[in-house]
C-alpha cells in the first residue's frame, strides 16, 4: 500500500531536467560553426568532422590528467613538473644516519651501515622524531606545492595504472575468474 502511494506522489511531481552530456554541448556549438563554415556540406559529413575533433580534444584531455615521470603534458609543447610527496619517515631517517655513519666510519662496508641503521631505527628514539619532524615539514610543503598547482592549472594529475596492475584488481575483486582477464594476464607476463 505504501509503495502504491510513494509511485503515485512521485508521478505528481515535475520530473528534474535533464542536463545535456559534455559532447553533445560540444557537438551543438561545432555543427553551428562548421555549418557557418562549409554550408555545402550534408549533416553526416558534419557529424563525422564533428566527432573526429572530438576524439582529437578528448585524447588529449586524457593526457592532459595523469602524470608521468613527475610530469604531466599541458599541451603538445609545454610540459610541467608536478610536486611530487615527500619520502616515508623511515627513508628520511636512514639518509640522514647514512650521512652521519659515512662521515664518522668511513671503514664501514655497506652491510655493516645497513645493520646500524636497522638497529638504530629499533633503539633510538631522539633521532625518529628527528626524522618525523623532518617528514612533517616536508609534507607542509607539498600540500602548499599542491595548492599552488591546482590553483594555477586548475586539476591535479593522477598516476596512470598499468595494464598488469588493472588485471590484478580485477582478478582479486571478483569472485569468479574473467576469462578475458585471466587472457589478458597471460599476455602481461609473457612481454
Amino acid at each position: 500500500m505504501q509503495k502504491q502511494r510513494l509511485k503515485q506522489l512521485q508521478l505528481d511531481q515535475p520530473k528534474p531536467i535533464k542536463q545535456s552530456s559534455a559532447y553533445r554541448k560540444f557537438y551543438d556549438e561545432q555543427f553551428i560553426l562548421l555549418q557557418q563554415q562549409y554550408p555545402k556540406r550534408t549533416t553526416e559529413e558534419l557529424t563525422k568532422l564533428i566527432s573526429s575533433k572530438w576524439k582529437v580534444k578528448e585524447k588529449m584531455n586524457k593526457q592532459k590528467y595523469f602524470q608521468k615521470n613527475g610530469f604531466v603534458n599541458l599541451s603538445d609543447t609545454e610540459r610541467v613538473p608536478v610536486p611530487q610527496p615527500p619520502p616515508p619517515i623511515m627513508i628520511i631517517f636512514q639518509k640522514q644516519l647514512r650521512q652521519d655513519l659515512e662521515m664518522t666510519h668511513p671503514e664501514y662496508s655497506g652491510t655493516q651501515i645497513d645493520s646500524t641503521i636497522k638497529f638504530e631505527w629499533g633503539s633510538n628514539s631522539a633521532l625518529k622524531e628527528k626524522a618525523a619532524d623532518e617528514y612533517k615539514k616536508l609534507r607542509q610543503e607539498y600540500e602548499n606545492q599542491k595548492k599552488e598547482f591546482i590553483i594555477k592549472y586548475g586539476f591535479w594529475p593522477q598516476h596512470k595504472k598499468h595494464l598488469g596492475e588493472q588485471v590484478k584488481q580485477i582478478h582479486h575483486n571478483s569472485l569468479q575468474i574473467n576469462p578475458l582477464a585471466q587472457l589478458l594476464n597471460k599476455k602481461v607476463k609473457k612481454e
